[in-house]
């Protein structure tokens, strides 16, 4: 159950209202999805999910939701040398209105670079995921062959 407390100022009070109700069942407007949004020192405490310092990518995955899909592979033909990988277009981030940060949103030209010479290592994957979050998980444990927790 989640607890009340200040919750990012752009956080729409219907999704507050769910979460704190326990209802994880989408809620739509005009046709998109009413996200959560929290502050990541919040997530331990509302969903059960540790803050991690560092990880290592399985494999990097390109999905397509569809809300009632089976999970499955997708014949999608997207990755990193997308025209949108890592733009200011395309990340979810606040524009830079004061030009502190001075770059598009999505870093420098060779912060780019470099990201995308680390990420193309792992394996890629073209997928349809639903809003089902089990069959999700359990489709994408057995994508990358991890063991089951």
């Amino acid at each position: 159950m989640c607890r009340r407390e200040d919750l990012h100022p752009t956080q729409d009070r219907r999704v507050t209202d769910a979460l704190i109700a326990g209802d994880r069942t989408p809620l739509w407007e005009n046709g998109k999805e009413l996200k959560v949004q929290v502050f990541p020192d919040q997530f331990p405490r509302w969903f059960s999910v540790p803050l991690a310092t560092g990880g290592e990518a399985a494999a990097l995955v390109f999905p397509r939701i569809e809300s009632d899909a089976a999970p499955a592979a997708s014949d999608d033909c997207r990755g990193l040398e997308d025209h949108d990988f890592m733009t200011g277009a395309t990340e979810d981030r606040y524009p830079d209105i004061f030009q502190l940060a001075r770059v598009d949103g999505g870093g420098t030209e060779e912060a780019r670079h470099d990201v995308a010479h680390l990420l193309a290592a792992p394996a890629h994957h073209s997928l349809v995921l639903s809003h089902d979050v089990t069959a999700n998980a359990d489709f994408l444990t057995q994508l990358v062959d991890l063991p089951a927790s």
